[in-house]
């Protein structure tokens, strides 16, 4: 009976926590008869499993509950905010019940009658039957039937032994792999360990897939807080959800859970007008904010955007010099992005009053410590009048977390990659060290930064001069850069983290713990907790940083962009941008033929030049191709395989001879090739291109508009006509901070450096959106031919 009873709890739980969400959709639209019917069944199965335990209480709140909705599904009586309201209560009433048995608790008497009166109809309302609408209904009454996913229960200490069990048979399996590696054995014995080696792989990945769940558990329970907020608070709010299918760990959904509902009573209490402030605005009355959630590889990508009144930066800056956070100078010499993160700081709040629900300057700084310690990151943009958006970035799991191991006196320890922006040698780099009392400061790319030792953090026998150590430069999640040093970096691998004791986990240095392939221990740090005891914040804002970087290296440096990580022909990792790769195919090497004068390859009756063969000939059987495009011309790129799809953040240090190679960027630690696409079109110019003659006027005095971009619009078929010619142009491309356009240009497109502005309706295109701005540009060719 013990197993029933808990069954019991659970699915009422989640049955109860979907229909809050179901209610308030059905509130926005009451003639959805479909889902009225899904909250009726919602609310009848939980009647009649509390019937079957014996809770009379329970029973008595979800008859109430079903009555009341049954009226409404006979057209008896209408569904207003009083019925809603009331469910709802009803709804709340029956979860402390829930949570009470659940605990073992005696659940306080009274309430209940006042709660059945709430449900009851009443004939004197003017929600009368004669205000009802008659709702639709079917003649079909398995249409609107819901058909769950087949699905059991398990409990969580049994699927983390088995997690604990799958990893362990992944750390021998490579323990075996180094042994295999290190001694002669029979070509037989290779592959059987290889397919076993990949069955294990699957094993892993699907396990680790039990512990996964839809963020719509998470997100069914926002409707419900948005409406009860914006009634107290007298505002309109709309909330609008995507992403619910997109799956994360069952324990990182429930820590992510306070951090999200903190930003949204945020959102709703100061950063969402009321209807009259949004009319004096030219605003609709209601406000928006927009939850999305996507998977991009192994992280998963949260933002919350609301169309209110921004964050006031002349306000916020105040209010951070008058906590002691920072000076008014210092607020002056600060970027945008810079200045908006110091809403990250205790005691920092733009709110006018303190409420119930936001205005004592606590709660963000706490928002960004909870995502931190999950080895996310949080950042926040925002548009006077027009908006805030915060994007939390998390792994989407917190099992295996690709991790830099680094090695200080005799121990290993793991650092979640995400936080490493770069390794420098010191005895390989001229690095200027100085002693500003007891501060150690390093001189890295012309920026003052401060350095510390992990060895004197951890109090650990080892070096404890970072002038002899290798240099770890960390970026935490507000932009803040330091150096950490360390004796050793030993490898970047993936770490299956298991959890630490309470007393461990309690000195804020340490996440987790891991096993290496050699079986010994490697404990997880805590970046974030330990930069901010050490007070490890960089001197310079991020500004001056790239700016540095682009003077000492000569490159323009972007925000992360997605790209390919792939095998050559050699069996080289290299990389490759994900703009110019529209699909990828696989042909028979029999389609290829290679001569003194280049190398094509016939995919579907068509000839490509193909690249990549410099690296090796195709084997016999099937080759890879990656289909390279600049909107124009099509190039066939040969590869063993495609090993993963990555971001890379870091800048591209220059190839000195231009080649197939544009330069070098860090990846996880290693130093890979970037394959130069321009370069590659540039060669093959002309064997497959449709010449039409348009022309695109642009203002070269701009050294990235020179360097850049004319290379590509010249790839994509127009020719450069400078800014102060008169005569008529197919299009013309200006910066956002530059003049208006000439008016005899037939279309006009300006570029951007802020992606939240793009408006790619509108003819405004973030300057590094490279697959925008061409199929802007082929379109224009396309409608000449």
């Amino acid at each position: 009976m013990d197993d029933l009873l808990a069954e019991f709890i659970a699915e009422t739980r989640e049955m109860l926590e979907a229909m809050q969400g179901e209610l308030v959709t059905w509130e926005a639209d009451p003639t959805d008869r479909a889902r009225l019917d899904t909250i009726f069944r919602f609310v009848h199965t939980v009647k009649g499993s509390s019937g079957f335990f014996d809770l009379p209480r329970i029973e008595k709140l979800g008859h109430a509950a079903e009555g009341a909705l049954a009226q409404v599904r006979a057209g008896k009586r209408a569904p207003d905010n009083r019925l809603i309201t009331g469910v709802l209560a009803t709804i709340d009433r029956i979860v402390a019940m829930v949570d009470a048995i659940d605990a073992g608790e005696e659940f306080p008497a009274g309430g209940d009658e006042e709660l059945v009166r709430a449900l009851e109809y009443d004939v004197d309302s003017s929600s009368g039957p004669d205000a009802v609408a008659s709702a639709p209904h079917t003649d079909d009454p398995k249409k609107n039937m819901v058909r769950p996913a087949r699905s059991i229960r398990l409990p969580v200490p049994l699927l983390d032994r088995v997690m604990s069990g799958i990893s362990d048979i992944v750390l021998v399996r490579n323990e075996l792999a180094r042994a295999i590696r290190e001694t002669d054995v029979d070509p037989l014995v290779s592959a059987t360990f290889e397919r076993l080696s990949a069955i294990v792989d699957d094993a892993r990945q699907d396990i680790s897939r039990m512990r996964m769940q839809r963020l719509e558990h998470l997100f069914a329970t926002l409707p419900r807080l948005v409406r009860d907020l914006s009634a107290e608070l007298g505002k309109q709010v709309t909330i609008d959800i995507e992403g619910g299918q997109v799956e994360l760990d069952r324990e990182l959904i429930e820590l992510l859970r306070d951090p999200l509902m903190h930003i949204l009573r945020n959102a709703i209490d100061h950063g969402l007008e009321t209807p009259a402030e949004r009319r004096a605005a030219g605003k609709g009355e209601s406000g928006l904010i927009h939850v999305t959630a996507r998977q991009t590889g192994n992280s998963i990508f949260i933002s919350i955007t609301d169309d209110g009144s921004g964050v006031d930066m002349e306000k916020l800056s105040d209010r951070a010099v008058a906590a002691g956070i920072t000076t008014a100078a210092e607020c002056a010499k600060m970027s945008e992005a810079d200045r908006i993160a110091l809403i990250f700081h205790p005691g920092v709040s733009t709110a006018e009053n303190v409420t119930a629900i936001s205005g004592r300057g606590v709660g963000m700084d706490v928002v960004r410590a909870n995502i931190e310690s999950l080895g996310g990151s949080i950042r926040v943009t925002s548009t006077a009048g027009e908006g805030t958006r915060l994007v939390i970035l998390l792994p989407a799991t917190l099992s295996i977390i690709p991790a830099l191991t680094v090695k200080v006196g005799n121990q290993s320890f793991g650092i979640p990659r995400s936080y490493v922006e770069e390794i420098v040698s010191v005895k390989s780099q001229a690095l200027e060290f100085d002693q500003a009392g007891d501060t150690l400061l390093v001189t890295f790319l012309g920026q003052r930064l401060r350095c510390c030792s992990l060895a004197r953090i951890l109090d650990i026998e080892a070096c404890d001069d970072p002038q002899k150590s290798v240099l770890l430069m960390i970026r935490l999640a507000g932009g803040d850069l330091f150096g950490l040093a360390v004796d050793e970096v030993i490898d970047h691998q993936e770490l299956v983290i298991k959890p630490l004791p309470p007393a461990i986990t309690a000195t804020r240095l340490y996440t987790g713990s891991s096993l290496l392939d050699d079986g010994s221990l490697v404990l997880m740090l805590y970046v974030g907790a330990i930069a901010d005891r050490e007070g490890l914040v960089s001197d310079v804002n991020k500004a001056s940083r790239k700016s540095a970087l682009a003077e000492r290296q000569n490159v323009v440096e972007a925000e992360a962009v997605s790209a390919l990580l792939i095998r050559g022909l050699d069996g080289q990792r290299r990389i490759v941008r994900m703009d110019p790769v529209s699909r990828i195919e696989t042909v028979d090497s029999a389609a290829v033929r290679i001569t003194d004068d280049g190398a094509q390859v016939v995919i579907d009756e068509e000839i490509y030049p193909l690249a990549g063969t410099g690296y090796g000939a195709p084997g016999e059987g099937e080759i890879n191709l990656l289909i390279l495009s600049d909107g124009a011309n099509q190039i066939a790129y040969a590869v063993q395989n495609v090993v993963d799809t990555i971001h890379i953040a870091n800048a591209v240090v220059p190839e000195e001879k231009k080649g197939e190679i544009e330069g070098v960027t860090l990846f996880e630690g290693e130093a890979l090739e970037v394959l130069d696409c321009h370069w590659l079109f540039a060669k093959h110019d002309g064997y497959s291109r449709k010449k039409i003659t348009k022309t695109c006027q642009i203002n070269e005095e701009d050294h990235w508009v020179h360097s850049i971009l004319r290379p590509m619009i010249e790839a994509a078929g127009y020719t450069i006509v400078g800014a102060n010619s008169t005569e008529a142009v197919d299009i013309a491309i200006t910066m956002s901070n530059e003049p208006a356009a000439p008016r005899h240009a037939g279309q006009v497109i300006t570029l951007t450096n802020d992606p939240d502005a793009a408006d790619h309706k509108g003819g405004v295109i973030y300057r590094y959106d490279r697959g925008t701005l061409l199929a802007s540009l082929m379109e224009t060719r396309r409608k000449a031919s």
